[in-house]
């Protein structure tokens, strides 16, 4: 099964870290890909755009940011793609001149192919209360390299993600994440099967899932579900 991918948006690495963001931002997109001409530098996503807010440097040319190594592909076959993904631990890579991210993957794989349930691939989540400081959710994110806290505190409050604080760059990292987190969090307990929980992340466009029993509270994103998808072979 081949894989189409998408346009590649690209930005010039004489542009700032902060130009990078607002365009971002005002696009409604996580990565866009630095280049010069035919020669592509890296990939600058929310990931690299956090790391450099929290270190209060976002007036860098991209030339000199921290940027993620472009990995291309030769095939844009769905399981060459997804070992690629999975090899050298990105969230995207490059075909020609499309690129293709973990959202595409999971769209593309068919998940009626499985009767296996959430809480199989669910892991422990690592999460912040409503309280904490937007800095340290950050500190917190980059440290674990994760993109995904949920809010928690005796019972869920809302949702933060890598992009949530990326999207408000400019705000004080002081307040509290209760500020910028998302209420209306999508949530499922381990009994609901794969194929029902992706189905909905699809249709509402996020990148993760709560899921709570009554002892913890777990975490699948869609990193968890391409590396269940190249193990079982689903595609």
């Amino acid at each position: 099964m081949k894989i189409k991918g998408r346009e590649i948006i690209s930005i010039d690495p004489e542009a700032y870290v902060i130009d990078a963001i607002f365009f971002m931002k005002r696009n409604n997109i996580r990565r866009i890909v630095v280049s010069k001409g035919k020669d592509i530098l890296g990939i600058f996503s929310v990931d690299e755009a956090l790391y450099h807010i929290i270190n209060n440097d976002v007036e860098c040319k991209l030339k000199d940011a921290k940027l993620k190594n472009p990995i291309r592909v030769s095939d844009n076959e769905l399981r060459e793609v997804m070992g690629s993904m999975v090899r050298y631990d990105v969230d995207s890579v490059l075909y020609d001149d499309k690129i293709i991210t973990y959202k595409d993957i999971v769209s593309k794989i068919d998940w009626n192919k499985t009767d296996r349930l959430i809480g199989e691939i669910s892991k422990q989540a690592i999460f912040v209360e409503p309280y904490t400081k937007i800095k340290t959710a950050g500190e917190i994110m980059i440290k674990n390299k994760i993109r995904h806290l949920p809010v928690y505190e005796k019972s869920l409050y809302g949702i933060i993600s890598a992009r949530d604080l990326v999207y408000n760059y400019d705000i004080d990292l002081n307040l509290s994440v209760s500020k910028i987190m998302v209420v209306e969090v999508f949530y499922t307990s381990k009994e609901e099967p794969i194929s029902k929980v992706v189905s909905t992340m699809i249709t509402r466009n996020i990148g993760s899932v709560v899921v709570i029993n009554s002892k913890t509270i777990e975490i699948v994103t869609l990193k968890d579900l391409v590396d269940f998808a190249l193990r079982n072979l689903i595609y």
